[in-house]
């Protein structure tokens, strides 16, 4: 098993349980347009919402996740993480791995809860996506992430829920934790998420410390 020294996590979905949040503020801001979509087809789209929007023939697509941001905000503040999310970037941090956390969420939607949770004190690089240029799967995250902490890609591993964190490992060429506790099946596709070829398959971050040494 390979040594990982730089650890970098997704926050929505993976983190903490704001995917529910973000899909019934999208689901109102599509149904107001008159599109009634599954929960997959909307937490598919989650980071490329306004193209997604704009292939939908949304007159004003632009206008889309400036609004569902706007529903959804009230609630990140107080968003429940994960089971063992905490303790996880505890054991990581006891075992001086150097850990970032990438998010293509707003600054202020993922500092409010990060404070609040006391988080941190455990993140070397903290990137949003007023950080980027390109967000994921585009590896710019990922190389920038790394970049900051002094990383190399042999010894450095995304840990998160979606397509798009396995296309950024995929395109940036390091190794990928897909963490899909069963609440997930709402949202994604398990074996549309295989097809990515993530390095491991976790269901709670307990298996994590198996794999990080």
């Amino acid at each position: 098993m390979k040594n990982y020294d730089y650890i970098i996590f997704d926050w929505d979905g993976n983190l903490a349980k704001t995917l529910d949040i973000w899909l019934n503020a999208f689901r109102t801001v599509f149904q107001k347009r008159g599109f009634n979509l599954t929960d997959e087809e909307i937490s598919g789209a989650f980071g490329q919402i306004t193209p997604f929007a704009k292939n939908l023939g949304i007159a004003d697509f632009d206008k889309v996740v400036e609004e569902g941001l706007a529903l959804g905000d009230k609630n990140i503040p107080n968003v429940e993480l994960y089971p063992d999310a905490l303790d996880i970037l505890d054991d990581l941090k006891n075992k001086n791995k150097h850990l970032a956390v990438l998010t293509t969420s707003p600054r202020v939607n993922l500092m409010r809860p990060l404070e609040k949770h006391k988080m941190v004190k455990y993140f070397e690089v903290i990137i949003v996506g007023e950080d980027l240029t390109h967000h994921k799967p585009d590896p710019e995250g990922v190389e920038k992430a790394l970049e900051k902490m002094g990383g190399i890609k042999d010894r450095a591993i995304i840990i998160g829920d979606s397509d798009k964190d396995l296309g950024a490992a995929v395109n940036a060429g390091i190794d990928s934790i897909l963490f899909y506790p069963p609440e997930h099946k709402k949202y994604y596709s398990l074996e549309k998420l295989k097809a990515f070829n993530p390095t491991y398959i976790v269901s709670d971050f307990k298996e994590i410390k198996n794999i990080i040494k």
